[in-house]
């Protein structure tokens, strides 16, 4: 794991964590001296899952070495800036310049109007006079919400600890504390709307008595407040897409051992793209009660075909139907009058069939074009469930390239697809 962090006192100082498992296996007889047994084991890179064996402690060293000089080496060929770090922490956010001038802003829209009998005053002014930043939770984090149909965006803060200086002018002395006055009347009445808009604490620290500026003439007001300003922000994490399947390896660590087994944990999800597209097999007994979809396609719509099908497992002649709608219809509900059905579709029209579409969630760059890839999502409730009360009743729903090379979509493209989504 790699943490970018910078030091409260703003100095241009990079803290870098990297972190390994080391695993550490006593063989011989251990009741012996320390010198009769054997140590060995393993040591992991918990960031690459690179794993190397050990015989000898400085292996262990040699091996940490080695993935530390490459990850300078990459660090200093990074740009200047290319992460945004915030109280230790590096995540990616607003430039700290742009969140100083929203909120100097927003304070700016309750100044006083200019005095229009006196055209030569200056006209009043909100300026900062001090900030330091602040954590917002874990990781500046603050919660997730939900992005159509799959996928959660993290939302994230930050927050600024400052103190800003309001100044009026006026023609004369009493003007200038009337003007004062309605500052400060209009801050405490809009204190609702301050909060919404991140103002935390917004509370009067001093006020200096009205003062004549002879250079001008006109007289001047100033009031200082302390304020703690929470900005926010949605953070994707930087995920390049969502966790479709886990390889899993069940590994006794033993040479030759025939224990040992690799797998894939999958859940009701399926990932689609140009190089592969599962199948998504829902197995009874279960019930499907709803049926979403995020998808990326950057180019025309989709060649091929998706085909919903419901099964017995007896072998029954399948039925087509011409829609979703009527498919659904005739398998759903506690008396199906379909067990065995099918109905196929073009891509674009199978996902118009499940919704409307919905802003989904930003991930990765699967196109390498540069820019983050932004799904769309459609989500469909089944007015009844399709139950499958058997183990060999299945729910699937398959894509079917064009003619042709393909090993999945025709095209550079993303599809998630998945049943009952949380």
């Amino acid at each position: 794991m790699s943490e970018h962090a910078s030091r409260a006192d703003d100095t241009d100082v990079s803290v870098v964590a990297r972190s390994f498992v080391v695993r550490a296996l006593l063989e011989g007889d251990t009741s012996a001296s320390a010198a009769a047994a054997g140590w060995h084991g393993f040591v992991t890179d918990t960031q690459t899952g690179v794993r190397s064996a050990w015989r000898r402690p400085s292996e262990v060293a040699r091996f940490m070495d080695r993935l530390l000089v490459e990850q300078s080496s990459r660090l200093a060929a990074q740009p200047a800036g290319a992460r945004f770090a915030l109280g230790g922490l590096a995540v990616a956010g607003p430039a700290l310049t742009d969140v100083v001038t929203d909120m100097l802003a927003v304070l700016g829209e309750r100044l006083p109007a200019p005095a229009p009998a006196v055209p030569a005053v200056p006209d009043p002014n909100v300026t900062l006079e001090r900030v330091a930043e602040k954590l917002v939770g874990l990781g500046n984090q603050r919660g997730t919400d939900p992005t159509g149909p799959l996928g959660t965006r993290t939302l994230r803060g930050g927050r600024l600890d400052a103190r800003v200086r309001f100044q009026v002018w006026a023609g004369t002395a009493p003007a200038a504390d009337a003007a004062m006055q309605t500052l400060h009347t209009t801050l405490l009445d809009d204190a609702d709307e301050l909060r919404a808009a991140g103002f935390l604490k917004l509370a009067a620290a001093e006020t200096t008595l009205a003062e004549p500026v002879d250079t001008i003439p006109a007289w001047r007001k100033a009031t200082s407040f302390d304020v703690l300003y929470e900005y926010r922000y949605v953070d994707e994490d930087d995920a390049a897409s969502l966790i479709a399947r886990i390889p899993v390896t069940t590994d006794p660590e033993a040479p030759g051992s025939p224990a040992r087994e690799v797998g894939t944990v999958v859940d009701e999800l399926v990932r689609w793209d140009e190089e592969v597209a599962p199948t998504l097999v829902v197995h009874g007994p279960a019930a499907v009660t709803r049926i979403a979809a995020l998808t990326f396609v950057p180019g025309p719509a989709l060649g091929g075909t998706v085909t919903f099908r419901r099964t017995s497992g007896g072998g029954a002649p399948v039925t087509s139907f011409g829609d979703l709608d009527a498919f659904l219809a005739a398998t759903s509900g506690d008396t199906p009058t379909h067990t065995d059905a099918e109905v196929t579709l073009a891509p674009a029209d199978a996902f118009t069939a499940l919704g409307p579409a919905a802003p989904g969630p930003t991930l990765g760059d699967w196109d390498t074009d540069g820019t983050p890839d932004v799904y769309t999502g459609v989500d469909r409730r089944l007015d009844a469930p399709v139950r499958l009360a058997h183990p060999a009743e299945r729910f699937e729903i398959a894509y079917a390239p064009p003619p042709g090379p393909a090993t999945g979509l025709d095209q550079t493209a993303v599809v998630y697809l998945r049943v009952n989504p949380p």
